[in-house]
């Protein structure tokens, strides 16, 4: 199957987009290609030629759903083609090197939809340039894949329970004006081993059967989204208590659960020594006020000392905490300030 956006020959058989959900290994598959290529795929016969074939976490397809509020597909890559059809010869090179360039670029980026999209827009450009009524070819080529972009300008089809994260059922009702067309609830079920093992469903003229069937599927399984706490991404579960999406997230929070563990254990080990230091400050002042005979001044002086120590004591905790200081430096600080009290109480006695 040739692939480049510029002119060469269309390809004349249906290029298909099939979907296979795993609910065990919680996996979607999806394979790209001509309809023979692709069941031949499904089949185990991995040499055979495709345009796509790739697996990944299941929901993904969902989540990463293309969406185009501002029509881009429409007014880079529909557009241009269009007027192409209705130029001469001149003129089409531009054109088409126009079209070209947004569509590459959504095929580049690798994600399975974009570049069936791509590939199909193209194609069926190449396809409606070789009718000797090119104004015929070019209302069906616009009216198909007009309608077929349709969907990436909609509301995304990833909804769902903020509290359950179950998935909203989807109406195609509230996104096509009038009768909805045949080609909208079409959809054609696979079952590529033969022995009913494997479901694989098959859609060509439109993307919304996919939408609907795989939100079906994960209701009827009972799987809802979530949203990782780590990275934001929204991913399925098989239940609300999942918080991560993945391997790279659960090593990204234990690595931060011990940071902020041993943040506490070094937070508490400097307060439980500024704790033990104002009560070694308090037990030399309180035998001295029970010392009969005990000097006045003296224990004022101890008194005030006492007052000043813990004013600075909790400057420099706070500047600690607020990693500003180190909390060495603190507690060798305090340390030092034991010898304080103990030469005030020696030099009383």
């Amino acid at each position: 199957m040739e692939i480049g956006f510029e002119r060469h020959g269309p390809c004349y058989d249906r290029v298909v987009f099939v979907l296979t959900l795993d609910r065990k290994k919680m996996k979607e598959r999806i394979v790209v290609g001509k309809e023979l290529e692709a069941r031949s795929r499904l089949n185990g016969y991995m040499d055979v030629d495709v345009l796509l074939d790739v697996t990944r976490p299941l929901g993904t397809f969902l989540a990463e759903f293309e969406h185009d509020p501002d029509g881009e597909w429409n007014r880079f890559g529909l557009a241009p083609l269009r007027e192409a059809l209705h130029s001469n010869r001149w003129k089409q090179p531009e054109l088409e090197q126009t079209a070209g360039e947004f569509l590459k670029a959504k095929y580049d980026t690798g994600d399975p939809l974009r570049m069936y999209a791509a590939f199909r827009i193209w194609n069926g450009y190449l396809l409606a340039r070789e009718p000797r009524n090119r104004a015929e070819a070019c209302d069906r080529f616009m009216g198909k894949m007009s309608h077929f972009t349709m969907a990436f300008q909609q509301r995304s089809p990833l909804q769902f329970d903020s509290d359950t994260g179950r998935p909203q059922p989807f109406s195609i009702t509230s996104r096509v004006f009038g009768s909805v067309p045949s080609n909208d609830t079409r959809l054609d079920l696979w079952f590529p081993d033969n022995k009913r093992r494997t479901e694989s469903v098959s859609a060509y003229a439109s993307l919304y059967p996919l939408i609907t069937y795989y939100l079906n599927r994960l209701n009827d399984w009972g799987l809802c989204f979530r949203k990782c706490k780590v990275c934001g991404r929204i991913f399925l579960a098989k239940s609300q208590r999942y918080e991560l999406c993945g391997n790279k997230c659960r090593k990204k929070q234990a690595l931060q659960n011990k940071r902020e563990f041993d943040e506490r254990a070094r937070e508490n080990n400097y307060d439980l020594l500024y704790k033990n230091e104002c009560q070694n400050w308090r037990n030399k002042i309180n035998k001295a006020k029970k010392t009969a005979g005990f000097p006045a001044d003296r224990l004022e002086e101890m008194l005030t000392a006492f007052e000043a120590f813990k004013k600075e004591a909790l400057q420099r905790k706070k500047a600690v905490k607020e990693r500003t200081a180190n909390p060495k430096e603190f507690t060798d600080w305090l340390y030092q300030q034991s010898s304080i009290i103990l030469k005030l109480a020696e030099k009383s006695s």
